[in-house]
């Protein structure tokens, strides 16, 4: 089993001061889960603090996508849970599986 890293941003929005700003997104997903012919993951971070307040974000990424060198990556795209009356979307790549391990 394995695991993806991930760092992103979300786009940017006005919050409830009505100040334009975005939030940085990193963390790890969850381990693999079978889903037809590939595996998917979960995802569930928060954003950082920007004036007081934060997001969440509950996802499950999309299928593998492969790579040349057999490694593969995820898709992820959504909202973040409103907060200071707004929400932010994102949509980001994880980082390859386990890029230590050279094939």
């Amino acid at each position: 089993n394995h695991n993806h890293e991930f760092l992103s941003s979300t786009d940017f929005e006005r919050d409830g001061a009505r100040e334009f700003h975005n939030h940085r997104i990193a963390g790890v997903t969850g381990p693999a889960i079978v889903s037809g012919k590939s595996h998917v993951h979960k995802i569930d971070v928060l954003t950082d603090t920007f004036h007081n307040h934060f997001h969440r974000i509950c996802d499950t990424t999309g299928p593998a996508l492969y790579l040349p060198n057999g490694k593969h990556v995820h898709l992820v795209k959504g909202e973040t849970t409103n907060n200071d009356d707004h929400d932010h979307d994102y949509y980001f790549v994880t980082l390859i599986e386990d890029p230590t391990n050279i094939p």
